[in-house]
């Protein structure tokens, strides 16, 4: 049985990868395929999914979707050309062993990187069930809407964090008309759709 195979057995990964130096121990144990898997269209993951990728990179050409109650853990690098989207409000687990990159994100869940988090746009989080634990995450806009992620050194053009009624007004400013409305509100679903059909959501 592998490492992620055991991870899996796990409800939540915040005691084994609560900290920088608890990532840092796990990294450590991992180990990898040596190869690289390309999914060449969208890559979903649908309620009750769990898949273990054990290659050293991971390429999805389009949008990666988990829906709630699905995992993915992959060993190594993952690299998403398109765009990360769990909307929902139940559990779902994004881990990767190494670095992770997207277009823009949105998670409601768990998110663990043992590498750095590269996303182009948005890296958009939500609610305060879950958390996201990494060393690092840089993005143009990182928003954590009523969420206390557990990344060690936040770089970005604008860092939103705290309860949507506070953020709203800013959010309002960055990014398009048909996303946040003038009042500062939104909808998760909305989003997701946007993204889903590759619309940008900055303006």
């Amino acid at each position: 049985m592998s490492l992620l195979d055991d991870l899996l057995k796990k409800s939540s990964l915040h005691t084994r990868c609560g900290t920088l130096a608890k990532r840092a121990a796990l990294k450590a144990k991992l180990t990898n395929s040596g190869a690289t898997e390309v999914v060449s269209k969208d890559l979903k993951l649908s309620e009750g999914d769990d898949r273990v990728l054990e290659a050293s990179r991971v390429v999805v050409k389009g949008n990666l979707v988990l829906e709630d109650q699905s995992r993915l853990l992959v060993a190594g690098d993952l690299v998403v050309e398109g765009n990360i989207i769990h909307e929902g409000f139940d559990y779902a687990l994004l881990f990767t062993g190494g670095a992770l990159s997207a277009k823009n994100l949105l998670f409601h869940g768990e998110l663990v990187s043992l590498g750095p988090i590269t996303v182009q746009e948005v890296a958009w989080t939500y609610y305060n069930d879950y958390s996201t634990y990494a060393d690092s995450l840089k993005a143009r806009i990182v928003v954590a809407d009523d969420r206390f992620d557990a990344v060690d050194d936040v770089r970005a053009d604008h860092r939103l964090v705290g309860h949507s009624s506070v953020i709203g007004p800013e959010l309002t400013k960055l990014l398009s008309a048909d996303v946040v409305s003038k009042d500062g509100s939104w909808s998760y679903e909305d989003v997701a759709k946007r993204l889903l059909r590759k619309r940008p959501l900055l303006r």
